[in-house]
């Protein structure tokens, strides 16, 4: 097995583990389960009251849930009637306790959502987009409401997330069919619009059927999907037929509803809003987030038609396909005349994934030190404040409007309160609404046996009735099919829907400062000669309140102008003594902070309800939440901050370079003229010895150098090199020492090597390098001596000092090593040349047809896919540029269809005639025991003396059968042999082999899958290259 740590050389980039990152979710959405304010009556009327139904068997019923109608579903609402359900074997359990129990278990599962998108995108992406992802998620108010709202449009998001996840994740091979599952849950049980976002990613895996070929594929996966989702809408419609007592299709309804209902219906009766609505919603929700968001379509595709690193493992088409659900969704919904904050909430990790696309790219971009480029030019510390105070500030913003809008509207969650304690309510009691009906929090705040009721208000829509508690004769929830009275969908009110006020023991009401009585609304609060005050909630007047008011939390500290502040501002005349102390707060008619509260007929036993008021006063001063609250608030910011900065601090302790990037400008200036090399006074350091290392024991590294598909990508894939790891020996050595002995003494013997005069130099400069390093790295097996090196297991000895040498330096390098060897010079023209070199197990490739080529001939005589498309550019700018002190290793694979290490006699005889040499001569379809993997590891690095650049070409052999025992490897293999391209397909020979090796290969696949092996744990023991 390959190991489990990250092969070295190879620098890890920011990231948070997975945990961490579900903590930082979980713990935002418990604050927003228990703090933030019920924001959309909908969710009380159309979820939370037919949830209480279902667990209490009363509960008020508005229009959607008629039988007639029918536009909302049993199915979600039971679903969550189960888990409220569970509640109930708390001890000391309420139905509050209910109600927040419901909502911390939706927090719950959206934290698992986010988890598994961030740690998807930290492995697709690139793990500081994930974090940029956390951030928006985490600090912003939009997900704080609406990762916890019950609504269908909060349920669409989550499986939104794990469709997202799903189409994203293309690890162990295409996940389609769950992904398209996951968009069709979020359609069928919660918003049915929001399936509209699985458009750009069919549209993908269209586009890659016709680019692949793979049609059969793609329409089996797109099968597997549709019976996946027609499985989820059996299921959901059978519970919901079951309830109304008639087939329906809600999802149906839904659509036919809002999309074909005729003239004075459907949601245009409830209010339209201008084109802008959403942009100003999101700006309020998202700050800066929102307009990342919406720059990231122009920055990614400017970032890849100009920036010649790339931001991300993703291409281009691939990048526009994550990004564009936004725009879909934004046109979709900007179009619409009705609209609403809540039908946004599908499309948040879209957004969070937008934005956070966008700060990388501008991070790479900023973070240039190109001289050449003006932001090269600004000191690093510079540039990295300001980055750092942008995403600051965005917190800030952030966690200032939650803080404002929990503090601001929280009242109706707090004013039920006083209705549990002993003496206060009693069953048979009514709790009456009047202009304060949509506030209402549901029926879970009430006791037991305690209902709520209308009174009539200036409000002339239709309210919500109740559902039938009609219990003999009609079986389970007959409230569910009996057709209510008075309901309509053209929001025509029904003057049954209200209660005399007579029959009000409580009564919650407002009072704000902006507010005028009037005959429909009178001041409840004010007739203290019919009712008391129970209870008061600060409660924010928007109308007399400033803009920066309304938008945050405003401290009452002196330096804050009046006009800005919340706190009371008194007022005469004063208000009447016993209305003070009755009063948690007491309230003032040009407060911007004013109350809701909670009155209790004097009829009633007022005695427990002063006692309750005064205690409750009592309560409040010498437990002051709020600022307690304020605190953790702070300390949690700050920790966060100080965990987001260091994750992006570079570290003081030593680490090993990145993976150098062959087009990005690089700080080594080269000043020479082509083809003059100023000898560098670089050594290299000297290497440690190979723990436990022997020629007998000592097992050839694992390198399995492909990955997933379905896209190829044609890259260099350099590495940065260890350099301990220059040269790599096992106990293939003597294997490998006999057959370059046997093709040294064949006749072949002089193709097989060369050493140009003017590169005589730089090959012994390599003989002296190796005779320097292998007894350091391998004591065991070398030995250093005065005039060269013994090799202590072949008895041959190296003189490297007497002239003229024994044989050729490349041939005498080649002997020693596993590898074969090459080095290229450069030349006036500024072109690199192969002048020297030792190749005697290339399989597919002849030294006497690249000898004295330059490099880009070399690659396009032997037709290498995308050379000049994609390579050469950066190869040519890297071999100009590479320095002494800078080595590099890459890894590349084929498929082999002969056992033959040296030369691969299937494609042709290695003494034939070009043109007569291909894989055209291979024979089509062998069985599967002639199929060999072959992988090179090739290092390249610069001489400092001579100033050639040299290649170590090590090949490592194996039979298909032995590799594909190991996990994870067949089906990793045919991912990527599937993924090769039309042109890389041909090079590769695909053709002669791929229906032989792609059946083995899933078959063996399907075997490690039946035998419980796990794909999510993969990254655990498999990382690039093994």
């Amino acid at each position: 097995m390959p190991p489990k740590a990250q092969p070295k050389g190879k620098k890890p980039a920011p990231d948070f583990n997975p945990v961490v990152a579900f903590y930082l979710f979980c713990g935002t959405h418990i604050l927003s389960a228990l703090y933030a304010p019920v924001q959309d009556c909908d969710e009380v009327f159309n979820f939370f009251e037919p949830t209480h139904y279902l667990d209490h068997k009363h509960g008020l019923q508005t229009w959607e849930y008629s039988p007639e109608y029918a536009i909302r579903s049993w199915a979600y609402a039971g679903i969550h009637a189960a888990v409220a359900s569970v509640a109930r074997l708390l001890p000391g359990s309420t139905k509050t306790t209910q109600f927040y129990f419901l909502r911390l278990a939706l927090g719950f599962f959206c934290a698992c959502c986010e988890t598994r998108l961030f740690a998807t995108i930290a492995r697709t992406l690139n793990p500081r987009i994930a974090v940029f992802f956390l951030i928006a998620m985490v600090f912003s108010p939009g997900m704080f409401h609406a990762s916890t709202a019950y609504l269908p449009s909060s349920f669409a998001m989550y499986t939104n997330m794990l469709a997202l996840s799903a189409f994203m994740d293309w690890k162990g091979g295409l996940r389609t069919a769950a992904g398209i599952f996951w968009f069709a849950v979020g359609g069928i049980l919660g918003w049915p619009f929001a399936s509209v976002l699985v458009l750009p990613f069919i549209a993908e895996e269209l586009f890659l059927a016709v680019q692949t070929g793979s049609i059969y594929d793609t329409a089996k996966r797109f099968l597997d999907g549709a019976v996946r989702s027609f499985c989820i809408l059996v299921v959901s419609e059978s519970i919901n037929s079951f309830f109304y007592r008639k087939f329906v299709c809600v999802p149906l309804n839904i659509v036919l509803y809002n999309v074909f209902s005729g003239p004075g219906r459907g949601p245009d009766i409830y209010g339209t809003e201008p084109w802008h609505f959403y942009a100003r919603n999101l700006i309020l929700n998202f700050n800066v987030w929102f307009i990342l968001a919406a720059a990231a379509l122009p920055l990614q595709v400017l970032s890849q038609l100009f920036r010649k690193q790339p931001s991300s493992k993703s291409s281009l088409v691939r990048g526009i396909i994550f990004v564009s659900p936004f725009y879909l969704w934004l046109t979709i919904f900007t179009l619409q005349p009705h609209k609403e904050e809540r039908f946004m909430y599908p499309v948040y990790p879209f957004l969070a994934l937008n934005s956070a696309i966008s700060l990388h790219i501008l991070l790479a971009y900023f973070g240039s030190s190109d001289p050449r480029q003006l932001v090269g030019k600004i000191p690093a510390k510079l540039k990295l404040g300001a980055a750092f105070l942008l995403v600051l500030g965005a917190i800030d913003v952030g966690v200032w409007r939650a803080i404002g809008m929990s503090t601001a509207y929280s009242a109706p969650l707090k004013v039920y309160e006083p209705l549990h304690e002993d003496g206060v309510s009693k069953p048979g009691d009514t709790v009456c609404l009047g202009k304060e009906w949509y506030r209402f929090p549901s029926s879970y705040f009430l006791p037991k046996g305690v209902r709520a009721k209308f009174v009539k208000s200036a409000f002339t829509g239709l309210l919500p009735g109740e559902f039938s508690e009609a219990n003999t004769g009609f079986g389970l929830f007959p409230g569910a099919w009996l057709i209510p009275s008075g309901m309509n969908d053209e929001n025509k009110e029904d003057p049954g829907k209200y209660t005399d006020i007579d029959g009000c023991t409580f009564m919650v009401d407002s009072s704000l400062p902006s507010w005028t009585p009037s005959e429909l609304e009178p001041d409840y609060i004010g007739d203290t000669a019919t009712w008391e005050a129970v209870k008061c909630e600060r409660f924010l007047d928007t109308a007399a309140t400033s803009t920066i008011g309304r938008l945050g939390w405003v401290p009452d500290l002196p330096f804050v102008p009046e006009r800005h502040r919340r706190s009371p501002v008194p007022s005469h005349p004063p208000l009447h003594p016993a209305r003070v102390t009755e009063h948690v707060f007491p309230c003032h008619r040009r407060a911007m902070m004013e109350s809701i509260k909670l009155r209790a007929r004097e009829a009633c036993n007022s005695q427990h309800a002063q006692a309750a008021s005064k205690a409750f006063q009592e309560y409040v001063m010498d437990n002051p939440r709020p600022l307690v609250y304020i605190a953790l608030g702070v300390a949690t910011f700050i920790w966060a901050s100080v965990l987001i900065l260091r994750r992006f601090k570079p570290s003081k302790t030593p680490s090993r370079r990145g993976s150098p990037d062959p087009e990005k400008p690089s700080k080594f200036k080269v000043d020479r003229p082509p083809g003059v090399w100023i000898p560098s006074d670089f050594k290299r350091p000297a290497a440690e010895p190979y723990p436990n290392w022997s020629v007998e024991t000592s097992k050839p590294r694992p390198y399995r150098p492909f990955r997933y598909g379905p896209k190829y990508n044609t890259t260099m894939g350099l590495r940065t090199m260890d350099w301990n790891e220059w040269i790599e020996l096992d106990n293939h050595y003597l294997s490998f020492h006999g057959k370059k002995a046997a093709r040294l003494a064949s006749d072949r013997a002089s193709k097989l090597y060369h050493t140009a005069p003017e590169a005589y130099d730089g090959a012994v400069e390599l003989l002296e390098e190796l005779c320097s390093y292998l007894p350091q790295r391998y004591p065991s097996m070398f030995k250093k001596t005065s005039v060269g090196m013994d090799n202590l297991v072949t008895g041959e000895s190296l003189n490297i000092v007497e002239r003229p040498l024994k044989e050729d330096p490349m041939v005498m390098c080649a002997r020693q090593v596993q590898d074969d060897l090459a080095i290229m010079f450069e030349r006036p023209d500024g072109q690199y040349y192969l002048l020297a070199g030792c190749i005697l197990l290339a399989g597919f490739w002849r030294l006497e047809d690249k000898l004295g080529m330059a490099l880009s001939e070399i690659h396009t005589s032997g037709s290498v896919p995308e050379y000049k498309t994609k390579l050469e550019k950066g190869m040519m700018n890297f071999f100009r540029r590479v320095k002494p002190e800078n080595p590099v290793v890459r890894n590349n694979y084929f498929i082999q269809v002969d056992e033959d290490l040296a030369w691969s006699h299937s494609i042709g005889p290695e003494d034939g005639e070009e043109g007569t040499i291909g894989w055209f001569s291979a024979e089509k379809d062998k069985a599967i025991q002639h199929h060999y993997f072959r992988s090179e590891r090739q290092s390249l690095r610069r001489l400092p003396r001579s100033g050639g650049v040299v290649f170590t070409i090590r090949t490592y052999f194996h039979p298909i059968t032995e590799i594909c025992d190991e996990p994870y490897v067949p089906g990793r293999l045919a991912s990527a042999i599937r993924s090769w391209n039309g042109e890389v397909s041909q090079y590769k020979g695909k053709e002669r082999y791929e229906t032989v090796l792609l059946e083995y290969l899933d078959k063996r696949h399907e075997e490690q899958l039946a035998n419980g092996l796990d794909l999510e744990k993969e990254d655990d023991v498999r990382a690039y290259p093994w």
